[in-house]
């Protein structure tokens, strides 16, 4: 939907339908007043899905708020992608999938909506937005263990391991970050902002990940504009074969998706 469509469905609490057929409706004074104060707020530059408290990510809707990162549609291709792996593989049954930096809690959601018998575990070291995730597990009434965590650093090496280590960390850039368009400046730094490079994150994870993750585990990311290459090289560095590159809709390598090397796969 339009803007201007998102914003009269949830004033008039309608479907998109509705707003064509009673196309002759008129506003009253206090939901015209109502979206007087979206546009004042949007005019500023407030993302319209904060202002709102909801968006929409693969087909589920989402409560959204300056807790976490709004989620875009890349992060439906890395979750598609993850899944179509996994189900590639054969089994889906008890498969123990771990988010890290869950934020919003889409991924974690998403997955335990479509693999509602895998374990699902999600991390973040933002207590807000584990309370989000919380909420949204709650909203759409699926199990998700959650972990206050800043990475691995909560779980024990060769304890806790896992099937699917999957992750949309921060990748921008600190000089990249101060070009930004406005209304990313209203979502939280934290998890946008990753060093020099934008790669800090994804050094930390996979140098340990070998420790969290099941023999024939994957890990899968979500990767900023050129930045698939140089990860590729960081995992084949960590004993990590990258076993797909993916790119989204605008043609950008947008998902890495890698496995722990071993004798039998070189």
């Amino acid at each position: 939907m339009t803007e201007a469509e998102l914003v009269l469905t949830h004033v008039l609490n309608c479907g998109r339908l509705s707003l064509y057929l009673n196309k002759e409706a008129r506003l009253d004074r206090n939901k015209s007043a109502q979206v007087s104060r979206i546009l004042r707020r949007r005019i500023m530059g407030e993302p319209l899905q904060y202002i709102l408290g909801s968006t929409e990510f693969m087909g589920y809707e989402f409560k959204v708020d300056k807790r976490a990162l709004i989620p875009r549609p890349e992060t439906e291709i890395l979750i598609s992608c993850a899944l179509e792996k996994l189900k590639s593989r054969g089994k889906t049954a008890q498969l123990k999938i771990l988010d890290l930096g869950t934020g919003s809690g889409c991924i974690a959601v998403c997955l335990a909506k479509l693999l509602p018998q895998a374990l699902i575990w999600a991390s973040d070291i933002s207590l807000g937005a584990l309370q989000l995730a919380k909420e949204n597990a709650d909203l759409h009434k699926v199990k998700i263990k959650f972990l206050h965590s800043d990475i691995f650093r909560t779980l024990e090496k060769d304890q806790e391991k896992f099937d699917l280590i999957i992750c949309n960390p921060p990748y921008i850039s600190t000089g990249e970050f101060c070009g930004l368009a406005k209304e990313i400046s209203f979502e939280p730094v934290l998890a946008l902002e990753a060093g020099i490079d934008g790669l800090d994150f994804y050094r930390r994870i996979i140098s340990q990940a070998a420790f969290y993750l099941n023999d024939g585990g994957l890990l899968a990311f979500e990767v900023g504009a050129n930045q698939a290459d140089r990860l590729c090289a960081m995992c084949d560095e960590q004993n990590f074969n990258a076993l797909d590159i993916i790119k989204d809709y605008n043609n950008i390598k947008r998902v890495v998706i890698a496995k722990q090397r071993t004798s039998e796969n070189g």
